[in-house]
């Protein structure tokens, strides 16, 4: 694939050449016109340093830098925190705490009698507290287990998102690669028919010097040419946005073009609807994500109504207290006279008697979302069965397509080949070599354009069937 300089470079070349058909002399069309023929010089990829890409290098390349992949994978190791999360209420609870108070004045409290008041300091300078527990529960009537069930749920569904999105970059990364080797044929085609225009112009404007040609041959080539450059700088234009978006979607840098050493080639795919439609279903990410989901509800409905039920637990804790003067801020913490260590354990249950329908409330909630997953899940699995069904035929319908043009490309050749001998031979006019020079060009358009058609039908069939880019290597 020649470089967008080099193609921009030769599309201006072309307009100037034919602006200097139309006003300079014969000898001086020649020379441009030998100018304008000239092969140009083709970097290799070593000489420009540019990134040789195959289909399969593409898919890796999207595969590491895509940011929605990344995202994907960024999900997955959220929903792995959420698994530790999920098994902190089956583990124990260990908190400490302290407190180191200095009194500048001590608390007081006053205790009266019949004669007066009496005030007695309370405390120490420094007063020492700490404290260390441990809670643990025994039993929650599965509040604990489902929540840890549901969190393996949840990083089951983060990973088969990061599958899913494996695949719709992988599909992505296939289409840009092909619709760009499509702009270039189409590119090509119409630098190529804005050659034979300019050449067929040649031969008419020699003709006209020579007498055997009308003015009227002369400026319908003319025309002809002009008529031409136009698809030659869309074409440019489509080649580089295609170039543009493959690098986007790969991640390459935008001053970096890629060197594409696949080929628009026609390979052949054997899927029949019934073996494509159990190989999603067992496979597609999306749909196994929705059965999970289901799973996940169940999960949830069932935490939700352990919250009618009791909590029981044990624990276990160690207190010291201690007090000192200012002139041993520390003894409170070191000295075993001025501290008190006390220790306890002990059951804990924990019954709701009544929170004002709020657990009520939550499990018709959790209720209604499982009914809702189970209908997504079947709703899912009829559109997928569609969406294969369509994949595969129009898959097919390519695969049709493509022996019709490869017939019709067959055909267009040998018309213009004929047509081009008449006119050489001065029994046909302008016109008709130019009718069978379109039609041609359009021939062999089509035939890019269903080579482009069929490669991305396979590509769109793999992404529907749930194939990972490994799979599809």
């Amino acid at each position: 694939m020649t470089s967008a300089s080099e193609r921009i470079a030769r599309h201006f070349g072309s307009k100037r050449t034919a602006a200097a058909w139309s006003s300079a002399l014969l000898v001086t069309t020649l020379v441009a016109s030998l100018i304008t023929l000239l092969p140009a010089h083709h970097l290799s990829a070593e000489e420009t340093g540019a990134v040789r890409l195959s289909v399969a290098d593409a898919v890796a390349l999207a595969g590491k830098n895509n940011e929605t992949l990344l995202k994907a994978l960024e999900d997955e190791k959220k929903a792995a925190g959420a698994v530790k999360e999920a098994w902190a209420g089956a583990l124990p609870n260990v908190t400490l705490g302290g407190t180191y108070q200095d009194n500048f004045k001590q608390p007081v409290f006053f205790i009266a009698t019949d004669t007066s008041t009496i005030e007695l300091k309370v405390g120490g300078d420094i007063e020492t507290a700490g404290q260390i527990r441990l809670d643990q529960v025994l039993y929650a009537f599965g509040r604990v287990g489902n929540a840890v069930k549901f969190a393996g749920i949840y990083r089951n569904i983060a990973s088969l998102g990061v599958e899913n999105a494996r695949g719709q970059v992988t599909y992505a990364a296939k289409e840009a690669y092909y619709r760009v080797l499509l702009m270039d044929q189409v590119a090509r085609i119409q630098h190529e028919s804005l050659k034979q225009a300019q050449s067929h112009q040649l031969e008419i404007e020699q003709k006209y010097s020579q007498g055997t040609a009308s003015r009227f041959d002369l400026l319908r080539a003319q025309v002809e040419t002009k008529n031409r450059e136009p698809g030659v700088i869309q074409a440019e234009n489509n080649l580089d946005l295609s170039i543009q978006d493959l690098k986007r979607i790969l991640g390459l840098p935008k001053d970096e073009d890629p060197v594409l050493t696949d080929s628009l080639a026609y390979r052949p795919v054997q899927m029949g609807e019934e073996e494509a439609v159990a190989e999603a279903m067992e496979h597609r990410p999306e749909l196994l994500s929705l059965m999970l989901n289901v799973e996940g509800k169940r999960k949830l409905l069932a935490i939700e109504k352990a919250g009618m039920y009791p909590i029981i637990g044990v624990y276990g804790q160690v207190q010291f207290q201690g007090e000192s003067n200012s002139d041993d801020p520390l003894g409170a913490v070191f000295d075993e006279d001025k501290r008190v260590i006390s220790s306890s354990a002990g059951i804990s249950i924990s019954v709701p008697l009544f929170d004002g329908f709020r657990t009520v409330g939550r499990v018709r909630q959790a209720r209604a979302d499982l009914k809702r997953a189970e209908y997504e899940l079947a709703e899912a699995r009829k559109g997928l069965t569609l969406e294969i069904s369509k994949a595969v035929r129009d898959l097919a319908s390519y695969e049709k397509e493509y022996e019709s043009q490869v017939a019709t490309v067959g055909l267009a050749e040998e018309a213009y080949k004929i047509a081009e001998t008449r006119f050489r031979s001065g029994l046909s006019t302008q016109l008709e070599l130019t009718d069978a020079e379109t039609a041609l060009d359009l021939a062999k358009t089509n035939y890019a354009t269903t080579l482009y058609g069929h490669n991305v039908a396979a590509a769109n069939l793999e992404r529907a069937l749930g194939r990972t880019s490994q799979q599809q290597q």
